[in-house]
């Protein structure tokens, strides 16, 4: 069976979101959850860390566009964190590295985010 986890930490300004395993139709819906609870504490940023994301499908992809339009809602900024290249190469084919900023590191997209 395949596994899917997110670690949560929240930090004064945003929240931190670990996603880990595989992204699919059948996690999607406690990713979507999680990513609501974040958008709804955060004030500031939302970063998904993909260090150990190893699969995402479309219907992964789908909560992170909503997550990206909600967080536009809120006027919160979303940060794709350490993405495997698997991963990054799905999100260039589809064109979403030009929507959805990423970074390296939780550190470096921190810098991205302040304001």
């Amino acid at each position: 069976m395949k596994t899917f986890n997110v670690t949560i930490t929240t930090l004064e300004e945003g929240t931190i979101l670990k996603f880990i395993g595989e992204l699919d139709a059948s996690s999607s819906v406690y990713a979507d959850h999680a990513l609501e609870e974040a958008i709804a504490t955060s004030t500031e940023y939302v970063l998904i860390d993909c260090s150990e994301l190893i699969y995402i499908s479309s219907a992964g992809l789908g909560v992170l566009l909503a997550a990206f339009q909600a967080c536009n809602m809120k006027e919160l900024q979303l940060v794709m964190v350490d993405m495997k290249p698997k991963i990054r190469n799905v999100f260039e084919i589809l064109g979403l590295d030009r929507l959805i900023k990423s970074a390296p590191s939780v550190e470096e997209a921190k810098q991205l985010v302040i304001r």
